[in-house]
């Protein structure tokens, strides 16, 4: 093409038109169509050059930049179509065209993901003013880290079905910054060089802004996800303290949710209120929107706080049942009042793939959270599966009701019962690999009026290698115990209700005793742990082995150290005794709430007094606290009435700082993570020995120890608050205190 005819003929065709030279409608109009047919016959190189050309005569039209992209594009040059679509959306917004905006950034976050320039834009994009103050057009560059300060126009309602359902962002005052650097400086989070050493290194690596203040510690993630709240205009919410409502939360997929970082919080009328992490992100808006059928209106959070959230309010059952049930499950409508399925029906459903993955996935989870016991409880309308983690039990998973059959099967298979058998309580024993662990669960069914509940107590072989020192003794504590153990002969007696720890504390002491010079030997009911080079016996009441039938034969097998589980009867007691005073060193536990109460339960099973004065060197009194998460730990003011319950009010130093935890992803949202002991050792005097044979009260002789320097349990929990490992509220749970 001959550019001086052309330019001639244009020339003249603009006089014949009445257009003045200055007026470059027609010059436009060509270069648009001499674009466009480069394009159609596929020159995407010289359309390039004309979509470049057009934009020096038009340089606001921001279709000429879409068509750009795509010449870009054709030329697989994804940088440039990334940058093209970015400055696309940049001209949008000037014309508040806020749809076609989000549509920009949809085709720039699609096309380049990795790019740093364009993602750095994406994350700081410009906000420029709503009627352009120049003709020429801010540069990428300049756009990206400009300080001046810009108004957002109020956008028009988007047109068409297309286009996101989004609420617009609000208006902005005049001074309000368009970057997420100026906003952060305005709100006072930031100041000014950091905000230019921030810029300086963006310059250098094309990273977000957003990533390089958290990189430099001048921002947390909080004070970004307000940040870009403030800058599009929407709320910004800390959803640590937000209760969701699981019907609301259930009108989106889990892995939806996971995967954009957003929950849903509120649904008003055909509008749902939706948390993101990323308000840019479209693709988000736009799957919500369709699967819903409701408007959305979005606030920003924290993507810590969103995934808490999720936790709490999908748990993990959720998400696990929408994995595993993907294939079908044969219902065979068992139902109450019905008659049972069949022993055959009963081993096609646990043959199931999905049954074998739902039941495999839930023990897996059980030890990935650190649960102790998992139950499997049926009801009239189906079945609920939950852990104890950390002491507390709490619901993780309801299946479908059709799967109560099969799942109980299961278990009671890989347990080595009688599936047929379901109108007597049955124990077995698992033993697998669980992430990485050797693992045993101890399996106990129990038929009640809606089908059978199966617990299991998940037995981690590992925790026979936690020593002394990791269970939360003080260290004045621990060296009275390990004298205590360390002596010759003697009872050694630990106390506290079920679930206190008392088996891990004796198993950790054998541990320590366990050298080859000694010959020790247990009897529990059951054998819970595996210790190397102890010989164990379990329990076994249809055989006649009772734990006074067994200790008896023990005694002949030439122990120096004896382990009985639990003394539960006279016979029992008056054989440990024994052993005691005839030199051996014996371990056991009691069920009492403190160490001093273990002395009169001796005595109530009618072992003499100086019996028990003769053999009892020390009583171990333990609960187990939950520690504070470590990841959301915060400091608080306590209430003066709990200080006043647990005797801290007037001995607790007014500087003392007291800690909590706010809830987050890492303890799923209930501020605690892992337990540690609180312990109470009674070490028997002389003094108290007396005071056993004139037959003292508990309370007496606890008086007794307190003025020898016992710490109490609520003293050993007082400690622990003021160290900042647990809080009051825990100790008070655990410990009982007398009004």
């Amino acid at each position: 093409m001959d550019v001086t005819s052309d330019e001639t003929g244009l020339g003249a065709l603009k006089t014949a038109s009445g257009l003045s030279g200055e007026n470059l409608t027609l010059e436009r109009a060509a270069a648009y169509g001499r674009a466009r047919l480069l394009a159609r016959t596929g020159r995407w190189d010289e359309a390039r050059e004309a979509y470049q050309q057009l934009i020096a005569l038009d340089p606001n039209e921001p279709w000429i930049y879409w068509d750009l992209a795509e010449a870009h594009r054709a030329l697989d040059d994804r940088h440039e179509t990334g940058l093209a679509f970015l400055t696309a959306a940049d001209k949008h917004l000037s014309r508040g065209e806020t749809d076609k905006v989000l549509r920009a950034y949809q085709q720039a976050a699609a096309v380049a993901p990795n790019d740093p320039q364009v993602q750095a834009k994406l994350g700081d994009p410009p906000v420029v003013p709503a009627a352009p103050v120049s003709d020429e057009p801010p540069t990428l560059q300049e756009a990206a880290v400009s300080d001046e300060p810009a108004a957002l126009a109020e956008p028009e309602a988007a047109d068409g079905p297309t286009a996101p359902s989004v609420r617009a962002p609000r208006s902005r005052t005049a001074g309000k910054s368009s970057t997420l650097g100026q906003v952060l400086l305005n709100l006072g989070i930031i100041n000014e060089p950091q905000l230019n050493e921030a810029l300086e290194i963006q310059a250098r690596t094309g990273e977000r802004i957003g990533h390089i203040m958290l990189e430099m510690g001048t921002a947390t993630e909080a004070d970004l996800a307000r940040g870009m709240a403030e800058q599009w205009g929407y709320p910004y919410m800390a959803l640590a303290d937000t209760k969701v409502d699981t019907e609301i939360a259930k009108l989106i997929p889990h892995a939806l949710a996971v995967r954009h970082k957003c929950v849903p919080l509120e649904k008003r009328g055909g509008r749902l209120l939706l948390a993101i992490a990323d308000p840019l992100n479209v693709i988000a808006v736009d799957d919500v929107r369709l699967i819903t059928g409701l408007e959305v209106d979005l606030a920003v959070a924290t993507e810590e706080d969103i995934s808490s959230a999720l936790n709490r309010t999908y748990q993990f059952g959720d998400a696990l049942i929408e994995r595993v049930m993907r294939d079908t499950v044969p219902d065979f409508g068992v139902e109450i009042g019905e008659e049972d399925p069949s022993l055959d029906q009963l081993k096609a459903l646990t043959e199931e793939a999905p049954v074998i993955k739902l039941v495999n996935l839930t023990i897996d989870e059980a030890v990935k959270q650190g649960a102790s016991d998992i139950h499997v409880e049926p009801q009239r309308t189906g079945i609920w599966i939950r852990y104890r983690v950390d002491g507390v039990l709490r619901d993780v998973m309801n299946p479908p009701k059709h799967l109560k059959a099969a799942i109980t099967s299961r278990l009671k298979i890989m347990a080595e019962m009688d599936i047929a058998e379901r109108r007597r309580p049955q124990d077995g024993r698992i033993h697998l690999i669980a992430d990485g662990r050797s693992i045993d669960l101890r399996v106990s069914t129990l038929p009640t009026m809606f089908g059978e509940k199966v617990v299991m107590r998940v037995l981690d072989q590992s925790t026979t290698k936690i020593g002394l020192p990791r269970l939360g003794f003080q260290s004045n504590t621990l060296a009275l115990w390990e004298s205590a153990v360390s002596k010759p002969h003697g009872m050694v007696l630990v106390t506290g209700p079920t679930g206190s720890g008392k088996t891990t504390t004796l198993y950790a002491t054998l541990g320590k005793l366990n050298t080859l010079d000694r010959n020790i030997v247990t009897i529990e009911d059951p054998v819970e742990y595996q210790l190397s080079r102890v010989n164990q016996v379990q329990v076994n009441a249809k055989a006649g082995l009772t734990f006074a039938g067994g200790l008896r034969s023990i005694l002949r097998q030439d122990p120096d150290i004896v382990m009985v589980g639990e003394i539960r009867d006279r016979e029992t007691a008056e054989i440990a005794v024994q052993a005691a005073l005839t030199g051996h060193l014996v371990l056991s536990t009691l069920h009492t709430n403190d160490a001093a109460g273990a002395i009169t339960r001796l005595v109530d099973m009618g072992i003499e007094g100086f019996l028990i004065s003769s053999s009892v060197i020390a009583v171990l009194a333990q609960r187990l606290a939950r520690t504070i998460c470590p990841r959301c730990k915060v400091a608080y003011s306590p209430p003066a009435e709990a200080l006043g319950r647990l005797g801290a009010d007037a001995r607790v130093d007014p500087g003392v700082v007291f800690y909590r935890g706010q809830g987050c992803d890492h303890c799923r949202g209930n501020g605690y993570r892992g337990r540690i002991g609180v312990y109470e050792l009674l070490v028997i005097s002389d003094t108290v020995r007396s005071m056993i044979v004139q037959r003292a009260s508990s309370t007496e002789i606890k008086a007794q120890a307190i003025r020898e320097g016992m710490r109490t349990l609520r003293d050993d929990g007082l400690e622990k608050v003021m160290a900042g490992v647990s809080t009051i509220d825990e100790i008070l749970r655990v410990v009982y205190v007398a009004d």
